[in-house]
């Protein structure tokens, strides 16, 4: 007995000197897999004509979704996200637990008011009727004739500033200087309007949705009116209402790219050249911009530098104020505010919104259940993530994603090194920015009570929901304009711990990496090693290379705006990358197609996404064989799987979390709207483009999952 197990050891221990060792895992995790594979593959498909029906073929029949479903997709992450929201509602409900801090504190008392739905609904109208008050009047609400000054538009707008810091006419923000990123700079830009994506409806649509708009401002205002002791109707209110809307769509411009850095007062001359010098179109900018910083104390003068988009819509807001009733624009105001704070009322006003959607929105737009919506509303989620990484974050997952991530970023480093179309210049900046990358990982170092309850100190709860929202919405906005008087930080976390995705900032050449995505089933360091580098260490990969799509590869290692590339290099880059354009230009789109119209996905559109999902699959591939062979080459098999190789392994798994069921008005959305392509597209992409799969699978050259001509941009 002892000299057959002594035969087994040395075979094996041959084997793995061979390299064609393997072992099956078969603990918990891995038998969990090795059934959901098992449950929706459908292998009757021939994963090198098409991967993602052969990996996700039963995944809508196991996970379906339907019209009617608050969840419009579900993928892999979707039960991480599910769990992760009923550990923030024990947070925020289970006191028996002490806060962490006496910001949890004011977090709970938010929640539980906004849980008190009894109470909201109550007191909806004369809450947002008190605060109507701060602004004097909305005059849909008041009998003409009212007889103010010509301008008195400009006393409302003011009065916006002061209540919530808000203007319908710019948003102010604050950023990075083009050239100096680490020089804060104040950013002015066209406002979001409501209605702006009317401007790409047919007139037939456009008409409908203007229309059903009309009677959800009337229906509110008469619900308003009726609240407030008035009569139900008010002569004049339609005339009133259809002025208020072409006022709101005059606003409405396409894109437009132009902007320049100015300061307050040459853009006082530059805006009151378009006629903005008229006492009746007339904003004083340097006294609208005052407004906003005074709440901070930060003194702003006309020499301040400002750097200003959408020019187009500064350039023509003079016309429009002039062309516009003075009682007009004060409607309009108001109405942004009323509009944007019916989320935080009760069930008569937001019923009213719901008709609206109902009538605009194909299927409308489904209501959320108390719990979760409480959960999406604003929060101070700083003193939660805080919670959360205290409860629940296993810190060791911390230090196993960094060793995991230096890894990726070493196998990125040597294969830049061997890039043949670079000039080793270029190659020595692209090395450069990936060595420069700040990593967040997990939580900010000083994510603590004490932080916490200082950053959180100036907030306080209203006397009602409505009010501690809009107060909470004002601070916000003055911790953003606080950022004025610092250097901007390179290592601030935009996003909190609890966010399940990960995030590249050009601007910083940074990534972060938040506790909440430091799970299984997106990494688990129990799992083979394999799996984690196949969804994982991709994601990782596919930030990683952000620093070089069509956007990051304008920024230096500093996130300063700048060519980072010779200019002969920029070329060959940019002839790469239409590769990728048209390459996912031809990829067709069954499922929204038809015999006379078929729909492909949008290349240009998706290309900053597209670029890094192929580089990043590569790179994780390659850290992955480099980790195995310094591992002594062992093939990890899994239950039922005995066969498949850990090469195989790394595919399927990482196909698993492209594996989605959506519903075919959701995946026209996508389609339509988002950066990213479908998830069976972004697959396909990065599948046939990747030099090796073709190999693992034993796909013969040509073939739809391993084409002739690949898209590369370094491998």
């Amino acid at each position: 007995m002892k000299q057959l197990v002594f035969f087994v050891l040395c075979v094996t221990s041959l084997g793995v000197k061979m390299g064609y060792a393997h072992e099956v895992c078969r603990t918990e995790k891995c038998i969990e897999i090795a059934n959901e594979f098992n449950k929706v593959m459908n292998v009757s498909i021939d994963p090198c004509d098409d991967f993602y029906g052969y990996m996700c073929g039963q995944w809508n029949e196991n996970y379906p979704v339907s019209d009617d479903d608050l969840d419009l997709f579900v993928d892999s992450c979707s039960s991480l996200n599910t769990n992760l929201d009923k550990q923030k509602f024990d947070i925020l409900t289970n006191t028996s637990i002490p806060a962490s801090s006496k910001a949890l504190k004011k977090a709970r008392e938010l929640f539980k008011s906004c849980m008190d739905v009894i109470k909201i609904d109550k007191n909806e109208a004369s809450n947002l009727l008190s605060n109507l008050k701060k602004f004097g009047d909305w005059l849909l609400l008041t009998p003409e004739p009212i007889y103010y000054p010509k301008n008195f538009w400009q006393k409302y707008l003011q009065k916006e500033y002061q209540l919530i810091g808000d203007s319908p006419f710019f948003q102010l923000s604050i950023g990075q200087h083009p050239l100096y990123s680490k020089y804060p700079i104040i950013v002015m830009q066209k406002p979001r309007i409501f209605l702006s994506g009317t401007l790409e409806l047919n007139d037939h649509n456009k008409r409908g949705i203007i229309g059903a708009y009309k009677e959800y401002i009337y229906n509110v205002a008469s619900y308003l009116r009726r609240k407030s002791g008035k009569c139900n109707v008010l002569l004049g209110m339609d005339k009133d209402i259809d002025e208020m809307i072409k006022f709101e769509l005059s606003l409405v411009r396409k894109e437009d790219n132009n902007r320049k850095m100015m300061n307050i007062g040459e853009f006082q001359n530059w805006y009151n050249g378009f006629g903005g010098d008229d006492s009746y179109a007339h904003i004083d900018w340097l006294e609208s911009i005052q407004y906003l910083f005074e709440k901070v104390k930060i003194q702003i003068t006309k020499s301040q530098r400002v750097l200003f988009h959408d020019l187009k819509h500064f350039q023509q807001l003079p016309e429009i104020l002039k062309a516009t009733k003075s009682r007009t624009i004060a409607n309009y105001i108001v109405w942004t505010f009323i509009r944007n704070n019916i989320e935080f009322s009760g069930k008569s006003l937001k019923s009213i919104r719901q008709k609206f959607n109902d009538k605009a929105f194909e299927g409308g737009i489904q209501e959320y259940t108390r719990e979760i919506t409480c959960l999406m509303h604003p929060n101070l989620d700083k003193a939660i993530s805080l919670e959360f990484v205290k409860r629940y974050f296993i810190e060791s997952n911390k230090h196993s994603a960094q060793k995991m991530i230096d890894k990726i970023l070493k196998i990125y480093i040597e294969d830049l090194n061997k890039i043949d179309w670079m000039d080793e210049e270029s190659k020595e900046i692209c090395s450069e920015k990936v060595q420069a990358i700040e990593m967040l990982v997990g939580y900010p170092d000083d994510l603590t009570s004490a932080t916490i309850g200082d950053y959180y100190k100036n907030f306080k709860l209203g006397a009602n929901y409505l009010e501690s929202m809009i107060n909470l919405e004002k601070f916000n906005y003055l911790v953003e304009l606080i950022k004025m008087t610092e250097y901007v930080n390179r290592t601030e976390w935009k996003v909190e711990s609890t966010v399940v995705d990960a995030f590249y900032n050009s601007r910083a050449n940074a990534i972060t990496v938040p506790a909440a995505y430091l799970q299984p089933p997106i990494f688990d360091p129990d799992m083979p090693e394999v799996l984690n580098y196949a969804f994982f260490g991709f994601t990782m990969a596919h930030e990683i290379s952000h620093a070089f799509d069509p956007v990051g590869i304008r920024c230096d290692k500093e996130g300063n705006v700048a060519n980072m590339l010779p200019l002969h290099i920029q070329k060959i880059y940019e002839e790469k990358a239409k590769c990728f354009t048209d390459q996912y230009n031809k990829f067709l789109i069954p499922e929204l197609s038809c015999s006379k119209k078929p729909v492909h996905t949008n290349g240009r559109k998706t290309l900053a996404e597209n670029i890094p999902d192929c580089i990043a699959l590569q790179k994780a591939y390659d850290a992955y064989k480099k980790n195995q062979r310094e591992n002594g080459d062992i093939d990890v098999r899994l239950p039922d799987f005995e066969d498949t190789s850990s090469d195989r392994l790394f595919f399927m798994f990482h196909a698993l979390f492209r594996c989605t069921s959506m519903t075919p008005k959701n995946k026209r959305c996508i389609h339509e709207t988002d950066c990213h392509a479908l998830p069976e597209i972004r697959l396909r992409g990065s599948i046939s483009n990747h030099k090796d799969f073709g190999n693992v699978f034993g796909c013969k050259p040509g073939s739809r999952m391993n084409p002739l001509e690949k898209c590369s941009m370094f491998a």
